[in-house]
């Protein structure tokens, strides 16, 4: 018969054994953390298009490829990428602008992928000028341009890609910026809100979620369809894209691929997976927001995140074209294939 003092060292023996691989779970994530790259990725402000670099943070996407992701706003475009030409971040999610300007100044960046290969801008009306001008939502776009004569219209800032849009939109319509029509910045989404409703701009062109706000308060009336795909000048035009320096990217392509494999899971995700499954992590990351309009902001954007990350000549020519004609690009359009690659995708 087994002694008690050997029964004790058994049980000792038997609970160790259950004991210690519990331990070492518990453990496991922060040793996993721990064991992850550090990368620092900047955006230039927290709007819905950016959605995949929070996906890939909260779904562990970017965790399963090894990469402890921060991602970093900077208020603004221009500091963003101002941060990856400094050397101070690793990647950056941004407009295109800066590919295409920062070439000209001989400081060559590269796009890595394509993550939104429409206009992520639209434009919203104040309803109460649409009705007086007598413009229905079947009223041709450029009619609804050429109304504008002798309004104020806005972006968020003088040279944002917001502002850009107002210009461009002005000048389809034949209308010249500043004199037929005032083009002005008017701040974020509560300032683009106040100045439409109480009519001091009759149009603001926005990113989401501020043009789905908009419409939902009742005071105002979406006139574009960029997201959609509606508008063939910004179909097929990169909008969005991963920056990378050419030296970083070559000194480390494993990361490159890495991240890019991290957020075109992302954009799968998002694409794939029903609103209300998203509707928590949506809530934590866009506050504020009611639920309906969220789920109209995640349909609306939906379809214009690129599920491959492929940039092609055209969007990087539609894209130049939108910058020249805005005046922030001065010389002609590079060949693609210097500022921009599709090494880095999955081959297939």
């Amino acid at each position: 018969m087994t002694s008690i003092a050997s029964r004790i060292r058994i049980l000792a023996l038997v609970s160790a054994a259950f004991v210690a691989p519990a331990l070492v779970l518990a453990a496991s994530p922060a040793v996993a953390q721990a064991s992850l790259k550090k990368i620092k990725i900047t955006i230039p402000v927290p709007a819905f298009g950016f959605y995949p670099l929070y996906v890939g943070v909260d779904q562990g996407f970017f965790a399963k490829e090894g990469y402890d992701v921060e991602i970093i706003s900077t208020a603004g475009d221009g500091p963003d990428v101002d941060a990856l030409i400094a050397g101070s971040v690793d990647f950056s999610l941004s407009t295109p602008n800066r590919l295409l300007t920062a070439h000209e100044q001989g400081k060559p960046l590269l796009a890595v992928m394509t993550t939104m290969n429409r206009m992520g801008i639209e434009c919203v009306m104040n309803k109460a000028f649409a009705d007086r001008a007598g413009l229905k939502a079947d009223t041709p776009l450029d009619d609804k341009l050429k109304a504008l004569k002798g309004q104020a219209i806005a972006g968020t800032r003088p040279g944002a890609f917001t502002y850009l849009a107002a210009l461009r939109y002005a000048k389809r319509a034949h209308l010249e910026p500043q004199k037929d029509v005032k083009v002005i910045g008017v701040g974020g989404a509560a300032s683009m809100l106040a100045a439409l409703e109480n009519e001091q701009v009759v149009l603001a062109c926005t990113a989401s979620p501020t043009p789905e706000m908009a419409e939902a308060r009742g005071k105002s009336v979406q006139i574009t369809s960029n997201l959609a795909g509606k508008d063939e000048e910004y179909n097929d035009f990169i909008y969005q894209l991963l920056y990378a320096r050419p030296d970083y990217a070559q000194k480390n392509p494993e990361v490159v691929k890495g991240i890019i494999r991290g957020i075109l899971k992302s954009i799968a995700y998002i694409q794939d997976t029903p609103a209300d499954v998203q509707l928590p992590k949506l809530r934590e990351r866009f506050s504020g927001i009611p639920d309906d309009v969220m789920v109209k902001m995640l349909d609306n954007n939906r379809s214009s995140y690129k599920r491959d990350g492929v940039t092609t000549k055209t969007s990087i020519e539609k894209a130049a074209a939108f910058l020249k004609d805005s005046g922030v690009l001065k010389s002609n359009v590079p060949d693609w294939q210097s500022i921009a690659t599709n090494q880095y995708l999955p081959q297939k």
